[in-house]
């Protein structure tokens, strides 16, 4: 009787906890009541948006304002403009709509500025010649030369 009750005694723990393992965890809100998970939000559209730069071939990018603008990029039937750390960019870009990218024309003011922000401005200006695609993370855009993600840039909320 005794190895019975030992084998009735396995057996309902084995079924509890196998239903255990089949039971999906509930995701629950500070009340404890269940919430539904959010469907991902669209990315905005490239055409314009502000874009702000969030980092550029690998490296952070941080502004420290007033003294500091964000760098900044909009796109608008066939012109691109924007601030690019030091001075206003304009010139003119190419898409397909999905996944190309090319900027040409470029032009910029001429004011003088921190060394810092001047590398910065050369950097970008230089990395955006050599852009020929994009594509979306989540809410950000990434500006790719030959699918590498060369600068990485988030709408300006």
């Amino acid at each position: 009787m005794l190895t019975f009750s030992r084998t009735l005694a396995l057996l309902a723990t084995a079924a509890v906890m196998a239903g255990c393992a089949q039971t999906q965890p509930a995701t629950t809100g500070a009340s404890g009541a269940p919430v539904a998970s959010a469907p991902a939000m669209p990315a905005p559209p490239l055409a314009g948006t502000t874009w702000k730069l969030k980092q550029l071939n690998g490296k952070n990018v941080s502004r420290t304002p007033p003294r500091q603008r964000d760098v900044t990029i909009v796109f608008n039937d066939g012109r691109v403009s924007g601030h690019s750390g030091c001075n206003q960019m304009m010139g003119a870009y190419g898409t397909n709509g999905s996944s190309t990218l090319t900027f040409s024309q470029f032009a910029g003011t001429m004011m003088a500025c921190d060394k810092a922000d001047m590398d910065l401005e050369n950097q970008l200006l230089k990395s955006l010649g050599t852009i020929n695609g994009y594509r979306y993370d989540g809410q950000q855009l990434l500006l790719l030369k030959d699918g590498v993600a060369v600068a990485r840039y988030e709408a300006v909320k």
